[in-house]
């Protein structure tokens, strides 16, 4: 009687242990990553969608897709976390987008939102001016190609304190702009500058660059600036003057 309750004992063990094996086994850490993109070129008119290289920023081996040519990519077997997705094809700047939370819920992690994606600005800033008017600052930026109403540029103007003043350091920027006249005049008011934080009497220098008109602008997850990816870096020397 001891050897019958002793057997069935012992197979009641190995079956408590082959389910937790199976449990174990059966336990989800991973799941796909889907999304899409539009592209497009420096303006407005649509691109090929396909090829378009997206990762996971940081997870090593690299987990990475190609677009579809209906902007679509599906990131296979991506271990649960938050993390940053990158965005790559040769002629676009890199777009990153973050805080993608991806949670086990049983199935794949869907991104509802579609970037539209711009290729990098051919528009170089070939010269730049700045005068005073009474209380404006009238800033004049020359770029080639030239603008005109049937071929819109799109420029972006930097502001800083500092000469240094560029695309990544700077205490201001501005939406994009419209250029369909050559040179671009842009009038910048004194209320206007005290809005970006400048005030009379304060040396403010500025840089202008060519941009598209879907900048790929993204925050940089540690400096919290706004990046700029598809700027042309051809761009005049930096102008200044004194807030009125």
């Amino acid at each position: 009687m001891k050897v019958l309750l002793f057997s069935q004992l012992f197979v009641f063990l190995l079956l408590l242990a082959s389910c937790n094996n199976s449990n174990d086994d059966d336990l989800v850490t991973k799941a796909a990553i889907i999304g899409s993109v539009n592209l497009y070129d420096e303006g407005t008119t649509k691109t090929d969608n396909a090829g378009m290289k997206v990762k996971v920023e940081g997870l090593s081996p690299e987990v990475s897709a190609i677009t579809t040519s209906a902007g679509k990519y599906e990131l296979k077997d991506v271990p649960f976390g938050n993390y940053t997705l990158v965005f790559e094809k040769a002629g676009f700047g890199t777009f990153k987008k973050s805080e993608i939370k991806h949670i086990a819920t049983g199935t794949s992690t869907f991104i509802t939102e579609t970037p539209s994606l711009g290729q990098i600005s051919t528009t170089q800033i070939t010269a730049l001016s700045s005068k005073t008017e009474g209380n404006n600052v009238v800033i004049s930026a020359t770029t080639n190609p030239a603008g005109n109403a049937g071929n819109k540029r799109y420029i972006r103007f930097f502001y800083s304190g500092s000469p240094l003043v560029s695309s990544t350091e700077y205490q201001f920027s501005s939406p994009a702009m419209i250029a369909q006249i050559n040179p671009y005049a842009l009038t910048v008011t004194k209320n206007d500058l005290a809005a970006m934080g400048f005030t009379t009497g304060t040396t403010v220098y500025v840089k202008v660059y060519g941009d598209s008109f879907w900048s790929n602008e993204y925050t940089d997850s540690v400096t919290k600036k706004k990046v700029f990816p598809n700027l042309n870096e051809s761009a005049a020397t930096a102008v200044s003057f004194i807030v009125p």
